[in-house]
């Protein structure tokens, strides 16, 4: 989620959340800008509050700020910026803990092809662990495991979060919930 309590200092240098303690150029110090009104710290010379990128963004764009136009500059990744970007084990570790890695489990167990598309996408991401990913194949497999098993919005939602955090949206798709 993004956060926009955050302020550029006089000096138009990135966006910080307010500190305990500035000291301007003219040697005067401040020690509650934080109960300031955004009307105040403005007349001081902060500028904001500026929201800052999902975190998640990061795993698909550059973000650079622009000290003239007090905003961040934004620039697509490359395609293989972006799949050095991804964290497999994060994204393993999250999964694991997701209702719908318990109910693919469950499933397993009675279904052949459930079973069978696991234990294929465990080794997927393994050897993507192992800096050896093989995309179409974790897409594919993604995408017949999700369909094959019913889950909730939420239980979608909370997967789809794991799946972000690892910055594995950067290079792959979900199926639609």
């Amino acid at each position: 989620m993004a956060n926009s309590n955050y302020y550029s200092p006089p000096n138009n240098n990135d966006p910080q959340l307010l500190p305990e303690r500035w000291k301007f150029d003219d040697g005067t110090v401040r020690t509650d800008l934080q109960s300031l009104s955004d009307a105040e710290l403005n007349e001081l010379g902060w500028s904001g509050p500026h929201t800052m990128p999902d975190p998640t963004e990061y795993f698909t764009h550059s973000f650079l700020w622009n000290k003239e136009t007090l905003s961040y500059d934004s620039t697509e990744l490359t395609d293989e910026e972006k799949r050095r970007g991804i964290f497999y084990y994060k994204f393993w570790d999250l999964f694991e803990n997701t209702e719908i890695y318990g109910i693919i489990k469950a499933d397993s167990k009675t279904s052949l092809s459930v079973n069978s598309d696991f234990t294929e996408f465990m080794t997927l991401i393994t050897d993507g662990k192992m800096n050896n990913p093989n995309e179409t194949m974790i897409q594919s497999c993604l995408n017949e495991l999700l369909e094959s098993i019913t889950y909730t919005t939420a239980q979608f939602e909370e997967f789809e979060t794991a799946f972000r955090t690892a910055g594995m949206h950067a290079v792959y798709t979900l199926p639609s919930s």
